[in-house]
C-alpha cells in the first residue's frame, strides 16, 4: 500500500486525538471547593471517632474543578495523565493538613481521585498543567480564601445556628464576589453548613459565581444552618 496513505492517516488519526482533548477539557471556569470537616464527617454518618479531623478550625481542600457555566464537568478528561504521588511529594506535609481525608486514614486516594477526575482538565491551563502546580494552587487558595476567618468577621462560628441569608452575605462581603454555600443534613433531617465554593477565571482571577453555577445555596431558608463545632 502508498506509504503516503498510512502517513496521511496517522496524521489524521493524531488531529483527531487532539481535537477530541480538546473537547473533553473545554471548560469556562475552575470552582474551588472547600469543606467544613466536621460536616462531611456528619454526612458520611460515621461515629466523629472514626472520621479524620483537623486539629485546628480551618476548612479543608475538596479540590478544584473545571467546569461549564451552567452544567457539571468536564470530568477525567486524560487517561495518560495518571496521578503519581512522588510528584507531589515535597508538598505532602502541608496537603496532609490542608487536604486531608475525613473519611479514611488514606489521603492519597483521594487526591488521586480529584486529580484523575478534575485535574487532567486544567492541564491546558499553564498554572495548573502538571500535578505539582495543580495540588500547589489549591494549597495557595486555601490560605488566601480562608473560610472560617471570613465567616469569623461577621461572628459566624463553629457551634451556633445561623440563617443562610446571614451566611451568603458574609461570605460575599468578605469575598467580594458570589459564592456556592451546600448544606447536608442528618438522619434527623436537621441541616448543617458544608461547603463554600468559590469560582476562578482561566487568568485565575476571582468572579462572581452568579451566572456560571446552577444554584446560590441548596441550603433550606426555613429553616437555620448548624456550623457544628470540631
Amino acid at each position: 500500500m502508498d506509504t503516503h496513505f498510512f502517513w496521511k492517516l496517522y496524521i489524521f488519526l493524531g488531529i483527531l486525538v487532539q481535537l477530541s482533548i480538546a473537547a473533553l477539557s473545554d471548560f469556562d471556569l475552575l470552582v474551588f471547593a472547600q469543606q467544613w470537616p466536621k460536616s462531611t464527617c456528619i454526612k458520611s454518618r460515621k461515629p466523629p471517632s472514626q472520621c479524620i479531623l483537623p486539629r485546628n478550625d480551618d476548612w479543608t481542600i475538596h479540590g478544584i474543578w473545571p467546569t461549564k457555566s451552567g452544567q457539571r464537568g468536564p470530568e477525567s478528561c486524560r487517561a495518560d495523565l495518571p496521578f503519581r504521588a512522588q510528584e507531589v511529594q515535597s508538598i505532602r506535609s502541608r496537603l496532609l493538613i490542608q487536604w486531608l481525608n475525613v473519611l479514611n486514614n488514606n489521603p492519597v486516594r483521594f487526591w488521586k481521585h480529584e486529580w484523575e477526575k478534575h485535574g487532567t482538565c486544567s492541564v491546558d491551563l499553564a498554572d495548573l498543567n502538571t500535578q505539582l502546580k495543580y495540588f500547589s494552587k489549591a494549597l495557595e487558595w486555601n490560605n488566601r480564601y480562608k473560610i472560617g476567618s471570613i465567616l469569623g468577621i461577621d461572628r459566624i462560628t463553629p457551634g451556633k445556628n445561623y440563617a443562610i441569608k446571614d451566611i451568603l452575605t458574609a461570605l460575599n462581603q468578605g469575598l467580594r464576589e458570589s459564592s456556592q454555600v451546600t448544606c447536608i443534613k442528618d438522619a434527623a433531617n436537621k441541616q448543617y453548613l458544608h461547603e463554600v465554593r468559590i469560582c476562578i477565571d482561566k487568568n485565575l482571577k476571582l468572579i462572581s459565581c452568579r451566572g456560571h453555577l446552577a444554584f446560590e445555596t441548596n441550603c433550606d431558608s426555613r429553616t437555620n444552618v448548624e456550623y457544628p463545632s470540631r
